[in-house]
């Protein structure tokens, strides 16, 4: 996949303190915890009050998969991963778990990017 359009994509996410605009590009992956999503940037992090689904949604063909039911993962960040333990490994060594549901369509789509 060509990751040159993260960097004309841009989304706007809103906090109790500040609203601000996120080139997709810079987003590593989503975690989700019950209404709140931390977004995780190359060298931040940011918490807001959308559902996982509207990033889902909004991040569909920019190169993001979603690995576990609170998790969504840019590919672009993806060093390695360890089928054996299914294990995602990211370029700053953050580790997220792929769910076994997950595995088969992750590997599928991650192999076809």
């Amino acid at each position: 996949m060509n990751y040159d359009t993260q960097n004309t994509k841009s989304i706007i996410v809103s906090t109790k303190l500040i609203t601000k605009q996120i080139i997709v590009s810079e987003i590593s992956h989503i975690v989700c915890d019950a209404y709140l999503c931390n977004i995780f940037l190359e060298n931040d992090k940011i918490t807001c009050t959308k559902l996982l689904k509207y990033f889902e949604l909004e991040l569909d063909g920019y190169g993001f998969i979603r690995i576990h039911h609170n998790t969504i993962v840019n590919a672009k960040y993806i060093k390695h991963i360890e089928n054996k333990t299914k294990i995602v490994i990211l370029k700053n060594g953050i580790k997220l778990r792929v769910s076994s549901r997950r595995w088969k369509l992750f590997k599928i789509i991650f192999m076809n990017l």
